[in-house]
């Protein structure tokens, strides 16, 4: 089963992830006003990050699109508004589509651009986001979302050492040597490992960027990673220029709990699958240590005690994210 097709009950780090998300735009778009910007993303079937953004932010000026013409024709049946606009398009085509986006929606001065990706083509993705970059103005916000499973990596036999090696050296080979940091020479076993390099050829493409447009700077804002399936790897950032009276983000936006402080911040979203009755009884003692959590579930949710205290210590912190899925007849 595919990361798409897995149920969202299922899939609790990505559903805390976009809520994370939508949090920080209300916090970014406070000054300027969210009536003011155009969402644009590939959507998926169900358009449900064009519905947190309605309903948490009131957008209506949205656009998604997909290469797959069945699934634009079923995200126009799932459309929030009427004023969203459903496209069929590749990914590629987008930068080339960004004035013609923007014409569709003339009262609109700014973009918020997610570019939700699932495979491990990092070096056209990468192109890609870079053309976009180059597109953005003062205010504007751009997401990223990259595959950053380790095993997708050819690594081949031998010592731990001599994998991690191998790793860089295919994702080098994926990337192009100019992709990604000198500094890269290994890839280790941990879950994070990949995502922990990826976040900085994201940086790099935002460092190209700004050599073609020497104006703007492109600031990390919200930097996560989950593992519903694969793990997945998501930076966002925001576009400032450097001579704008209004500065973008506020300051208070660094008063965020979840405020990006530098491009190798990234937040372990790593929450346990929970039932309704064993979320209760964690909420009833998330004020307790991770053994004591433990203790009132009185059996582990991962494979061992050591897995189940990270997912302890992972849930108290995005516990007001998690979902409260509930079935329509209750």
């Amino acid at each position: 089963m595919s990361g798409a097709d897995i149920p969202y009950q299922l899939r609790p780090s990505k559903f805390i992830d976009r809520q994370i998300f939508v949090e920080l735009l209300g916090r970014l778009l406070q000054t300027r006003g969210p009536e003011s910007y155009i969402y644009v993303s590939m959507g998926g079937r169900h358009l449900v990050d064009h519905y947190a953004v309605y309903k948490e932010l009131g957008i209506k000026a949205q656009f998604s699109f997909d290469k797959d013409s069945n699934q634009v024709a079923r995200q126009v049946f799932n459309r929030p508004t009427d004023a969203t606009v459903c496209a069929l398009m590749d990914s590629a085509d987008l930068p080339a589509r960004m004035d013609d986006i923007a014409e569709k929606f003339p009262a609109k001065r700014n973009f918020i651009v997610w570019l939700d990706y699932t495979g491990t083509n990092y070096r056209t993705q990468l192109q890609e986001a870079e053309e976009i970059l180059v597109r953005l103005k003062h205010g504007d916000v751009f997401r990223i979302t990259m595959n950053a499973d380790g095993r997708n990596l050819k690594q081949g036999s031998g010592t731990p050492q001599e994998r991690a090696a191998k790793r860089a050296d295919a994702l080098r080979e994926k990337l192009g040597g100019a992709n990604v940091p000198t500094s890269v020479t290994s890839i280790g076993d941990a879950p994070m490992s990949l995502a922990d390099v990826l976040v900085w050829c994201v940086s790099l493409a935002c460092s190209k960027a700004k050599l073609r447009v020497p104006n703007l700077n492109y600031i990390p804002v919200l930097n996560t990673s989950y593992a519903d399936g694969q793990r997945m790897l998501t930076v966002t950032c925001v576009v400032s220029e450097s001579a704008a009276k209004e500065p973008f983000p506020a300051s208070s936006y660094s008063r965020w709990a979840f405020a990006c402080k530098s491009w190798d911040k990234i937040h372990d979203i790593a929450v346990p699958v929970l039932s309704a009755k064993e979320r209760f009884r964690l909420d009833a003692n998330l004020q307790k240590a991770g053994k004591k959590m433990l203790a009132a579930l009185k059996f582990f949710p991962a494979d061992d005690e050591e897995l189940s205290l990270m997912e302890m210590a992972s849930y108290k912190r995005f516990q007001r994210f998690y979902p409260a899925f509930r079935h329509v007849d209750d």
